[in-house]
């Protein structure tokens, strides 16, 4: 009975992605994606790796708040091809790590989203002055396996003032904004990727 229910339990585990993410794996992966970023330049062959992102730069003028400049960078990986099927040399592509600096008058945000292969955020990082009246910008940083919030951490001034596996409703406004960010970022460069030339 023992080995029924155990292999029971690993046949739904395998269905449903069971234990996909860790803390642990995702940071490994994000400090991958950012060391494989720092080598990339361009005076590739002089120096480092060839450059590979998309770069969308919004410059505007604002109503009440002025001028507004927006820079977002999509770091990608190429998608998996089967050699033997209808082989593309020039492979779409699957976001693994999206930043964005923008400002709203004074105000300046700062975001880092990271995907897995299978187009779900796995981490975000945010600088936002848009947790409570004060104005101070939050560190915020949320840990995904899949649609499940592994961590969530607040700090403000360096000093971490919540840390746990839920969103307490001080935050809960902006993290929900940057949850949708992320998914709007995801739909932005599936567009690019898509309609680039070649």
């Amino acid at each position: 009975m023992k080995k029924i229910a155990l292999l029971l339990l690993l046949m739904f585990a395998s269905q449903m992605g069971w234990a996909q993410h860790t803390i642990e794996s995702i940071r490994k992966a994000y400090a991958d994606v950012k060391e494989s970023i720092s080598m990339m330049s361009d005076d590739f062959p002089s120096e480092g790796i060839p450059a590979e992102y998309y770069h969308l730069r919004v410059a505007q003028n604002l109503r009440a708040t002025g001028p507004h400049t927006e820079d977002i960078r999509m770091y990608f990986n190429e998608v998996e091809q089967n050699e033997d099927e209808d082989w593309n040399p020039y492979p779409y592509h699957w976001l693994r790590l999206a930043t964005a600096k923008y400002n709203f008058a004074a105000r300046e945000f700062y975001e880092e989203y990271l995907f897995d292969d299978k187009g779900q955020v796995m981490f975000i990082y945010a600088v936002t002055p848009e947790v409570g009246d004060d104005m101070i910008p939050y560190e915020l940083r949320m840990w995904f396996d899949g649609k499940r919030l592994l961590r969530f951490t607040a700090k403000k001034a360096e000093v971490t003032e919540f840390s746990g596996t839920t969103i307490p409703e001080l935050y809960s406004s902006e993290t929900d904004r940057l949850k949708e960010r992320a998914q709007h970022l995801l739909k932005m460069f599936e567009g690019i990727d898509k309609n680039k030339y070649i």
